[in-house]
């Protein structure tokens, strides 16, 4: 589907192309954009063709790979570095400016470097906290914390989950969304915030087989080895905790903001909205998408325009509360947003997005994670669903890690 639009470049040129997927809210705010630009720069257009997100990279893959690739398209942070790597992005440092990324916030800003130079603008971020129902915790007395810095240690979180179970206030105590293949780094919240690493500062070697990656892997696989989770939510599994949550299957889920508008419109029982549990740091996902310039935009100086524009203050506020987003403007984290649905809920994703690691997000946007992803993948699988050791599936993770890289 097309939709009419906006640009910066010359008449000339034509119109830019902008592939991205997007549900009613996203291109409700992408239409909104396209229309305030287009009365900005008259006679300037950009297309907008919304694809199924479970079909974006085959098309940008198979379009690129024909020269034939979008002037713009979205990309998940945790892609960038593969596209920027390939040449398939353009490095946007002479059209961006000195000091343009001082402004966003930096573990966003990195997620869009590769080789220290930008290859996208960050647009927007989600990320992870803790829902409760509150019924079931009026019943067992539970008070949530009231600030990141006094979110619940995990020796609490599982003796608030035990309790849970204890009492059988619900079938399940939690659940965590970390299923599919693509998500296995989702883990990685709680790999740092036991103050571990899953790569070596070069990038280029493996340095998760250690207490640290031993001792998270053994945290995580209890949650399963104690029943605390239901089986059918490990790693590769399709089952979706929202559900599992708004039906009273599970009393809490470790989960991302976008659920929200599911939970107001399918959940009876009064739900509520806490900070992330955290070890000996804090520490939570790293979520959302950047947009890029193709190496096929016809004209990238009109393109870095058009980023710019969708990037400025006044439109990444207005995206992010028409999509229920977070913005990654310094700025605007810190004045804060009128969300329209669950405003107070939605502050405390904004304050809990401000705790992702600028190092894993290093880690998660290098050119070759979606390897390292997906070893992940197997050998978390592997320790939730067959038994195997923690000592063992570091051991694991270590070598197949060294071989993907």
């Amino acid at each position: 589907m097309l939709l009419g639009g906006c640009g910066g470049g010359s008449e000339s040129s034509g119109p830019l192309t902008f592939m991205t997927w997007a549900n009613s809210a996203e291109e409700k705010g992408f239409r909104g954009i396209i229309d305030r630009y287009q009365k900005k720069n008259p006679g300037a257009k950009v297309e907008v063709e919304i694809v199924p997100p479970e079909q974006m990279y085959e098309k940008l893959d198979t379009r690129l790979a024909a020269g034939e690739g979008p002037d713009l398209a979205r990309i998940q942070y945790q892609a960038i570095g593969r596209y920027s790597s390939q040449g398939a992005l353009v490095d946007l440092t002479d059209y961006l400016g000195e000091g343009y990324g001082d402004a966003f916030t930096p573990a966003l800003w990195q997620s869009v470097l590769f080789e220290d130079k930008p290859y996208g603008v960050p647009q927007h971020t989600d990320t992870f906290a803790l829902f409760y129902n509150q019924k079931v915790f009026d019943q067992l007395g539970v008070e949530v914390p009231g600030s990141p810095e006094e979110g619940w240690t995990w020796d609490r979180f599982m003796e608030v989950a035990r309790q849970v179970m204890d009492e059988g206030a619900a079938k399940y105590p939690f659940a965590m969304n970390w299923q599919g293949d693509g998500a296995a780094y989702r883990w990685m919240i709680y790999l740092f915030q036991r103050g571990g690493r899953l790569l070596s500062d070069d990038l280029k070697t493996p340095a998760i087989n250690n207490a640290a990656g031993v001792d998270t892997i053994a945290f995580t696989q209890s949650w399963f080895t104690e029943k605390l989770v239901p089986p059918s939510t490990s790693i590769k599994s399709g089952e979706l905790i929202e559900t599992l949550f708004a039906n009273g299957t599970i009393a809490m889920m470790l989960q991302g903001d976008w659920l929200m508008p599911f939970l107001a419109d399918s959940m009876q029982d009064e739900w509520g909205v806490t900070y992330m549990i955290q070890d000996t740091s804090m520490a939570s996902d790293l979520g959302g998408n950047a947009v890029a310039a193709t190496a096929d935009a016809k004209d990238p100086e009109a393109a870095a325009g058009f980023l710019k524009f969708l990037a400025s203050d006044e439109e990444m506020k207005q995206f992010c509360i028409d999509a229920q987003f977070i913005p990654v403007r310094t700025s605007l984290v810190q004045e804060g947003l009128d969300y329209k649905l669950r405003p107070e809920d939605m502050g405390v994703f904004v304050k809990q997005s401000e705790t992702v690691p600028e190092t894993m997000a290093q880690e998660q946007t290098f050119p070759d994670f979606n390897k390292v992803n997906q070893v992940l993948a197997d050998e978390l699988e592997a320790a939730f669903k067959t038994g195997q050791t923690p000592e063992d599936t570091a051991k694991n993770i270590e070598s197949g890690i060294t071989e993907a890289l």
